[in-house]
């Protein structure tokens, strides 16, 4: 090899290994260019343990055992870190081992060869070079050693030393390419801790919604994935990457971390006056009846006045539930309202006051009152604002821009922004579907009951017929048997995980 043609090999392969990410590819993407340019038969690769005097055995290949389908599938496995071991003496003493042939070791060498490898085989190792990987710091992380040179007829020749010194620079390269690599995937963890723990942040402030982010990213990737399967129709030329899938699942996670600055008073809120409004209420009504009792001469206008308090008291109570008043039923609320007693002082009240009937009677969503429910939906916007802090990596850069859209409508009609048509992410569309589907369906909302899946099915048709769901995607979650796929992982537990 001249000398334009080494810097071109040592530039393709320092390109090579600069691109890869993943580790496990890594590892064999250094083996297979090792091989490849050095004009050997094999190759293996070693990564010290963090933690334990030990090698870990991370790749090998074999050419000539590929050839004669006669390798077997590798398997990982760990080796003592010990001076006994060529591997061993490398790593601990961090130097280059080059034996012309490894079954002529001398006794004065403190290692020695295990023929384990070529008895199992029938393979004869001759010829070995074995050298450190060391990072930009001189640490060694990990061993490389190749097996068997081979010169122009394809026989064992030994390793030169020209070639020795050019293995070792690419040793380091490798071991800065896996440094990096390293560094890279214990970035990932560290955002995948963090995504767990904003989720279980949330879902700790509410027991009642405990699941829902999980629920809600199980769906996302099912329909995501669900997308990949497509070879015709709108979505044929559609492809989530493993990372895009990851960064779905992150989004789903997140979408409703801006719920930690929700107040918890409107995050918990069962009925639409709580317990303590409706104390006040049942008080009240106590001096109501007392009043008629006392008052009251005539037996049975007193027992029909007495009736009637019972009467407009479980009413109010039944209208506290969960659920939206009829205009009959708000007209009645009204009319209870403006009933009139007279109190222990002598003073004339109605039997509820203006604040309470505009609680039973003027609430936006589920129980919640306009001023309410403008804080929970604020809780986008505070999920924006707590992603946009985080620095996350070009891979899942696109997390704030899913999660904060989850609200937003096709008609426009949604929130914070108003955002509509192509203008939301497909990635969005997909958790906003995910998200209704699955807040119809939870058995564990304090401000509904869950409703049938047969009911759920059809508000999803009709969001979608009104122009705020994606109709694509819900057609394909309800006709393709998504919707029904995710209930039964649901119900037998597959979906927290």
């Amino acid at each position: 090899m001249d000398y334009k043609e080494l810097v071109f090999a040592l530039n393709r392969i320092g390109i090579a290994l600069g691109s890869e990410t993943k580790l496990e590819n890594l590892f064999d993407l250094i083996v297979d260019e090792i091989i490849r340019f050095s004009i050997c038969d094999g190759c293996s690769l070693y990564i010290k343990d963090d933690k334990k005097p030990e090698l870990v055995f991370k790749a090998t290949k074999t050419v000539s055992l590929v050839k004669k389908g006669k390798e077997s599938v590798f398997k990982s496995f760990s080796v003592p870190l010990e001076l006994g071991s060529i591997a061993g003496y490398t790593a601990l003493l961090g130097t280059t081992v080059n034996i012309e042939d490894c079954y002529d070791i001398s006794d004065e060498k403190p290692y020695d060869f295990n023929r384990s490898f070529d008895e199992k085989t029938g393979y004869r190792t001759v010829s070995m070079l074995s050298v450190p990987m060391k990072d930009n710091e001189g640490n060694v992380l990990g061993v490389i050693q190749l097996i068997n040179k081979l010169d122009k007829d394809g026989k064992p020749v030994p390793f030169s030393k020209d070639l020795e010194e050019i293995i070792l620079s690419l040793a380091s390269q490798a071991a800065v390419a896996y440094a990096n690599a390293r560094l890279l995937e214990a970035n990932k963890n560290l955002y995948k801790a963090l995504v767990e723990a904003f989720s279980e942040a949330i879902e700790a402030r509410s027991p009642h919604t405990a699941g829902h982010s999980k629920r809600v990213a199980y769906i996302s990737n099912m329909i995501a994935e669900h997308i990949n399967s497509k070879t015709d129709g709108v979505y044929k030329d559609v492809h989530f990457s493993g990372q895009k899938l990851e960064e779905l699942k992150y989004a789903a996670l997140l979408h409703d971390v801006g719920k930690v600055a929700v107040p918890e008073n409107v995050l918990e809120k069962r009925n639409k006056l709580e317990e303590d409004e409706i104390a006040v209420i049942k008080n009240r009504f106590e001096i109501i009846k007392f009043s008629v009792t006392h008052n009251v001469r005539d037996e049975k206008l007193k027992d029909k006045f007495l009736d009637e308090i019972k009467s407009d008291l479980d009413f109010l109570l039944e209208k506290n539930n969960p659920g939206f008043c009829s205009d009959e039923d708000k007209a009645k609320i009204n009319k209870i309202g403006k009933k009139t007693f007279v109190d222990f002082d002598g003073h004339e009240r109605n039997y509820l006051e203006e604040d309470e009937i505009s609680m039973l009677t003027n609430f936006v969503k589920g129980n919640f009152s306009p001023d309410e429910w403008e804080k929970m939906k604020k809780h986008v916007v505070n999920t924006l604002d707590i992603l946009a802090a985080v620095p996350f990596t070009s891979e899942l850069k696109d997390i704030p821009r899913i999660a904060g859209a989850h609200h937003e409508m096709l008609d426009g009609s949604g929130y914070p922004y108003n955002i509509n048509g192509e203008k939301i992410l497909l990635q969005s569309r997909i958790l906003a579907v995910a998200d209704v589907f699955e807040a119809l369906t939870a058995h564990d909302r304090p401000y509904k009951k869950a409703i049938p899946t047969e009911k759920a099915v059809q508000i999803l048709g009709f969001m979608a017929k009104d122009g705020e769901l994606d109709p694509q995607i819900v057609d394909m979650f309800l006709n393709e048997g998504l919707y029904e796929k995710y209930l039964q992982a649901r119900d037998s537990g597959k979906t927290d995980d």
